[in-house]
């Protein structure tokens, strides 16, 4: 995978995360693995992170990661991703050449901290990337750090919350 060239960000401007655009990168180019030869797949590879770098931009947000997830994702649902497919021609591949060589339906969820992906509508949603998110460092001034509302909920507990499902029968 080539390096990326993050330092020729915009000053001010938060930059994506080199970890998980090398993760999604690799894991679309895994996907043709095998099926484009070896330079191809190099550069598909490398086009595809810095699209992907280029394409997050302005739409990377680590202290509210959620935040852009809709504009972060890429899709192919019976229509190709569009950054997929320009890639994709920088390299020589047609759209059919790619129907035929990616799955059908895949989502790919690029987030600060986690990049994760489901393939079919029904699939089980798997994380190929998670990093801890490092929270923001309390004022000097504050004796007690602040808590969210999960860890105030959290806090004295030894095991995860358990989820049930309330029913009404009359």
């Amino acid at each position: 995978m080539p390096q990326l060239d993050l330092a020729a960000a915009v000053p001010g401007t938060p930059v994506p995360g080199r970890s998980e655009i090398t993760a999604a990168a690799g894991f679309l180019s895994s996907l043709l693995r095998g099926r484009v030869s070896e330079s191809r797949l190099r550069g598909f590879c490398g086009a595809m992170a810095e699209a992907l770098t280029e394409h997050y931009r302005h739409h990377w947000f680590p202290e509210k990661p959620t935040k852009g997830s809709g504009y972060r994702c890429i899709r192919i649902n019976h229509k190709m991703d569009p950054i997929i497919g320009k890639v994709a021609s920088r390299i020589g591949l047609t759209s059919q050449q790619l129907f035929a060589l990616l799955p059908r339906e895949l989502t790919l969820w690029v987030d600060p901290f986690e990049v994760s992906y489901r393939i079919g509508e029904d699939g089980s949603i798997c994380v190929l990337y998670e990093a801890a998110a490092v929270p923001p460092t309390p004022p000097a001034s504050s004796a007690f750090p602040l808590l969210t509302c999960k860890e105030e909920l959290m806090l004295g507990r030894t095991s995860p919350p358990k989820n049930y499902l309330l029913t009404a029968a009359s």
